[in-house]
């Protein structure tokens, strides 16, 4: 057999071998040190909206609709790239919401069938009960759908306003009932104010 010496230096490293531990060190601290500074630089990535502030959203890619909209009560918050151009989610306490407009559509059943399969697909969620519904005060008609999970409920909704343009509004919370007050879209739906085609 054969003996082998490793002689280390005065950190315990093999000698001849620390540039190639300052190189695993500084891969390792670098990504931490650009993450935090970005996070420090871009501020925080949940922004509160008030009580009564009016939000806006746009049709994209094809900008043909546009809804103006207030979320009911107060203590919510954004998380996330805030104010995209055509869907937005919102957060309180444990009851999530989800807004979007949508551009020269042609069905609003299609458009609600097509809107809650990532939904259903990406939380283990099912939808029944379709229905037709109707917001006299906003002057919108479309179609509502219950949202029901192991733990959560909930409602997807879709109107539109006869010249092709919808909103989609998603809100899913805990529980079993999806005809709780919670998930109920109509103080929401009031509030819309959807303009295009």
């Amino acid at each position: 057999m054969a003996e082998v010496t490793i002689r280390l230096n005065r950190l315990g490293l093999e000698r001849g071998r620390m540039w190639q531990a300052v190189v695993a060190a500084v891969a390792v601290v670098l990504p931490v040190a650009v993450w935090i500074g970005l996070e420090r630089a871009l501020g925080d990535s949940v922004q509160n909206i008030g009580e009564g502030d009016t939000l806006f959203l746009q049709s994209y890619p094809v900008a043909g609709a546009s809804l103006e909209y207030e979320l009911p009560g107060s203590g919510w918050t954004s998380p996330g790239v805030h104010f995209a151009d055509q869907r937005q989610n919102f957060v309180r306490d444990h009851l999530t919401a989800s807004v979007e407009v949508d551009s020269g559509v042609d069905s609003l059943e299609r458009l609600l069938d097509r809107r809650v399969q990532p939904v259903i697909a990406q939380n283990g969620y099912i939808y029944n009960n379709i229905r037709a519904y109707t917001d006299a005060a906003a002057g919108l008609a479309g179609y509502r759908a219950d949202i029901i999970g192991i733990d959560s409920a909930g409602s997807i909704t879709v109107v539109g306003n006869d010249k092709g343009a919808a909103a989609i509004l998603v809100l899913i919370a805990p529980g079993s009932d999806p005809a709780a007050a919670d998930v109920d879209p109509e103080p929401y739906v009031a509030t819309f104010e959807l303009e295009g085609k």
